[in-house]
């Protein structure tokens, strides 16, 4: 053990009090930022989790062709050409070579899963009661790893899900008056009608599948919108839904493909999320500014009370590198056990607030966390090494203090 070390703890312990002070300033910062920062950090994820879980990252629908007029009539070049274009809102436009399409959508960086559907709007009829609602078609497993109804479940079953049969949301089935087994009628804008078998009951938190969104096979939506074999659409799931625009962008550049995501639909989230992460940043960079400071006073006080001793040692042949690196090893120490100690009390916190629950006003659904934080190791990591910065930073003022002090002045002083 080097001479310096060995002379910092030293000062450390014989500092007793003073120093556990300052190693606690130290603990509470970084617990408050530990702590802030993840419960924000979980708060963001539960939102984004219950806006993205229910829905596609990534859609893919085929572009509308709008039939193309002619200019002249050939053999009539004087005719006048008078037309009329309508598009056809009922019919879907349908997505060719299929399986081809799917198997370039895995290709993508972050793709975790791609599921075929016909999607579209139909009118949903039982008892007299019509309701307009959004129709997934899509193979229940392929669709299951974009919107995870089977965890969602509140009765029923997904997976094993039959063409006579449909799964819907649960503020649809309570608007409805139906529970599992009573059949409904789907009415597309084409005239064609088919009727399903409630097999399953779904909430997902997300107003717009709970309240208008039924799902049933991708034959029976096939049949229903009679697109025979094609899909209309491909829903992809990211690892991260925050690179849907990237993805996104690649897809269209590669594709013939309308491409659209979620982060485009909901511009206004994005900018209070940012706006929550900001704020979380400012109050973990002020909280890591004001320990900073209690630390560098308390240390030149404790400069100033060491003054003699550092005065021997400068004239017993102490050299001004010598004593800088003391001070500056002390701070270093400070800042690696206060840090510590505030890692692993905010992680504690963080992990203790989580267990409050708060009761679900759907029956059937398991009670939710009240504040959802999260451990989220990057930024335990970067709030333990921000602090540790700070805090040699801090010692610096004092450190050069000492390492300037006159032997002669100082034992001449008394």
């Amino acid at each position: 053990m080097s001479f310096e070390l060995r002379l910092a703890l030293r000062h450390l312990i014989a500092g007793g009090g003073q120093t556990l002070l300052i190693v606690s300033g130290v603990a509470m910062a970084v617990t408050l930022v530990v702590f802030i920062s993840c419960l924000i950090g979980g708060l963001q994820r539960n939102l984004v989790d219950t806006l993205t879980g229910p829905i596609a990252h990534v859609s893919l629908e085929a572009p509308q062709r709008v039939p193309r007029v002619p200019d002249t009539i050939p053999g009539q070049p004087d005719a006048l050409v008078i037309a009329s274009r309508q598009q056809r809102l009922w019919q879907p436009s349908t997505i060719d070579q299929c399986r081809c399409t799917e198997a370039m959508l895995r290709t993508f960086d972050h793709v975790t899963a791609v599921a075929p559907a016909v999607s579209g709007q139909a009118l949903l009829t039982r008892a007299g009661t019509e309701k307009s609602v959004r129709v997934v078609a899509s193979p229940p497993r392929q669709q299951d790893g974009i919107s995870r109804l089977q965890d969602d479940l509140i009765e029923g079953n997904y997976l094993r899900l039959q063409n006579d049969e449909t799964v819907i949301g649960y503020e649809l089935a309570q608007e409805l008056g139906v529970t599992l087994q009573d059949r409904v009628r789907l009415t597309t804008g084409a005239g064609i009608s088919e009727t399903f078998r409630i097999a399953g009951i779904v909430y997902t938190g997300s107003s717009s599948v709970d309240a208008s969104t039924v799902f049933i096979t991708l034959r029976g939506g096939q049949t229903l919108f009679g697109t025979g074999t094609l899909v209309t659409t491909f829903s992809v799931k990211l690892d991260d839904p925050f690179r849907a625009d990237d993805v996104g962008d690649a897809m269209a550049a590669s594709l013939d493909l309308e491409v659209d995501t979620w982060m485009r639909q909901n511009p206004q989230l994005l900018t209070a999320l940012r706006a929550q992460t900001s704020s979380a940043t400012m109050i973990s960079v002020f909280s890591l500014i004001a320990s900073s400071f209690a630390i560098a006073s308390v240390l030149v006080v404790s400069v100033l009370k060491r003054s003699k001793e550092i005065g021997i040692l400068k004239a017993l042949g102490a050299r001004r590198r010598q004593v800088l690196r003391v001070f500056t090893l002390e701070g270093l120490m400070i800042g690696i056990s206060g840090s510590l100690l505030g890692g692993a009390l905010g992680s504690a916190f963080v992990v203790l607030i989580a267990q409050i629950e708060a009761p679900s006003a759907v029956p059937g659904v398991a009670p939710r966390a009240l504040f959802p934080g999260a451990l989220i190791p990057s930024i335990i990591a970067g709030s333990m090494i921000a602090a540790v910065i700070a805090t040699v930073i801090a010692s610096v003022l004092p450190a050069r203090q000492a390492a300037d002090l006159d032997p002669v002045e100082v034992i001449r002083g008394g």
